[in-house]
């Protein structure tokens, strides 16, 4: 088996080396071959610079650079276009998605009956402001939407090929992560992980 992890990068330069280390422990402990996908969304910082340097050294790191910010879910349609995995992880780079949770997603869909498995945030490490925006946002796409969406739960998830190659065949212009995985209607289940602070960006 082998898995992808799609990762949009955006003012987190600080954190990449870090994320890369972290994942590879993880891979390795699992005993799965990866490959570390790093989508560069116009970061403002040397994000690049350090993605083409941990790319020279491992090459299971592939880098990916947009010609500018298009937005995190562009980014992360650009690393599942070009993913090669039997399975895809879709996290955020600045490590408050946690690489050691990877092993609880992977554990879940070891039971053969999830395409999909969601990580949910039980705890957030986000100031207040930040949880309650979060809230009342996906109170507003739940509402416009007509579907029922989390606010504990983001884009970190573990996706089968074929929900990758369902969600890479849709040609919407206007790409919402977490509300095209819930459409394709795949099997899903949700595992709570640890969410940590930002320690970068």
């Amino acid at each position: 088996m082998t898995i992808s992890i799609v990762v949009p990068v955006y003012k987190c330069a600080g954190s990449l080396k870090e994320l890369h280390r972290r994942v590879e422990q993880v891979m390795v402990k699992l005993q799965v071959d990866f490959e570390l996908i790093l989508v560069n969304d116009g970061s403002p910082d040397n994000a690049w610079s350090v993605i083409t340097d941990l790319a020279a050294k491992d090459q299971r790191v592939v880098g990916l650079q947009l010609t500018r910010n298009f937005g995190q879910h562009y980014a992360i349609t650009a690393g599942l276009q070009h993913s090669r995995g039997d399975w895809v992880v879709v996290m955020d780079g600045d490590l408050q998605d946690q690489p050691e949770e990877i092993e609880k997603l992977y554990q879940a869909r070891q039971t053969g009956t999830y395409d999909i498995v969601l990580a949910r945030r039980a705890q957030r490490s986000d100031g207040w402001i930040k949880q309650l925006s979060s809230k009342c946002f996906y109170e507003v796409l739940s509402y416009l939407t007509d579907t029922k969406q989390d606010a504990t739960i983001g884009n970190f998830g573990l996706y089968s090929r074929r929900v990758i190659a369902t969600l890479n065949a849709m040609t919407e212009h206007l790409r919402y992560f977490p509300v095209l995985v819930r459409w394709t209607g795949f099997t899903t289940t949700t595992v709570n992980v640890a969410h940590a602070a930002r320690i970068a960006g």
